[in-house]
């Protein structure tokens, strides 16, 4: 996650904020994805690492103190930058396990709208602050915004620049630097396995049966969305969404979602009896990185 100029590198397409009385783009959190789904199929499902993934929730709180500590830190070498709103563009997915579109789609409401497809964007992404090159350099501690460029000279008008910039110094003081690389990868590393479960491959095989009889041939439910050709930027057409309720339909009828979750569920039970401590100090630092960006966003 990038804490400085632009919106997040995590923020996707979504719902666009709503104006202020004084032209500021607002954040509507209404839009913001659930880590545990309030509908569809998957409603309520929880799988056990997600207490150790970062949220998208957490994220946005560490991205404004971020923002607001580096504005700060800006002043203090005689640059006035406003950054845009944080939690503008939410992802379609909450964390990692992307629980809504695990095993395929699971929400028929939202299917019968958009097919496979996601809700389309609405309205403009707000503008990242144009910087000079000196306000580039006091920011990031380099010549340019991308993290390879080259090191900027260390003091701007005689006042020591901090390592990495007004941007790192803004990430170490929260304790945003945490590599959440255990958590993703026993995460896909579980759902690979589950596919390899006799119960799994049973339900899969049932699913496709009942996809047969209603006319669509498809071995499993990630290839189901491969059944309509997507033309790029066009809404869901008939056929698309005629497929999509139909492939939920299936998975209701044959319970894949819930017997598919059982066994990955299991699968990450032991994941964490057998990485514990590693995943709980995961866990602590991300607590300890959002306590501390609360506090920062208090003062």
């Amino acid at each position: 996650m990038l804490v400085g100029c632009g919106s997040s590198a995590s923020e996707a397409d979504g719902q666009a904020p709503r104006p202020s009385a004084s032209g500021v783009a607002t954040v509507d959190e209404s839009s913001w994805p659930k880590a545990t789904p309030d509908s569809g199929l998957a409603r309520g499902l929880v799988l056990p690492l997600q207490q150790y993934m970062q949220t998208y929730e957490d994220s946005v709180v560490i991205e404004r103190a971020g923002r607001s500590l580096e504005t700060e830190c800006m002043a203090g070498f005689g640059f006035t930058i406003t950054f845009p709103p944080v939690g503008t563009n939410p992802p379609p997915n909450a964390d990692d396990s992307n629980m809504p579109r695990r095993y395929g789609i699971t929400d028929r409401d939202a299917a019968a709208k958009y097919g496979y497809g996601l809700p389309p964007e609405n309205g403009e992404h707000p503008q990242p602050p144009k910087l000079t090159p000196a306000a580039v350099a006091v920011l990031t501690g380099r010549k340019g915004l991308n993290p390879r460029a080259e090191q900027a000279p260390a003091t701007y008008q005689g006042k020591k620049i901090p390592k990495d910039g007004c941007q790192g110094a803004a990430f170490n003081k929260i304790g945003a630097q945490i590599d959440f690389g255990l958590s993703s990868r026993l995460d896909h590393d579980s759902l690979v396995k589950s596919q390899e479960d006799p119960k799994v491959q049973q339900v899969i095989k049932a699913w496709s049966g009942c996809m047969k009889k209603k006319g669509y041939s498809v071995e499993d439910p990630y290839a189901a969305v491969n059944l309509v050709p997507k033309v790029e930027g066009a809404a869901a057409s008939a056929k698309d969404i005629s497929i999509a309720l139909a492939d939920i339909d299936c998975k209701k009828e044959v319970d894949l979602v819930h017997i598919w979750y059982s066994v990955d569920a299991a699968i990450q039970k032991q994941q964490v009896e057998e990485n514990q401590l590693a995943l709980e100090q995961l866990k602590q630092k991300n607590a300890k990185a959002v306590k501390t960006a609360e506090a920062a966003l208090r003062r």
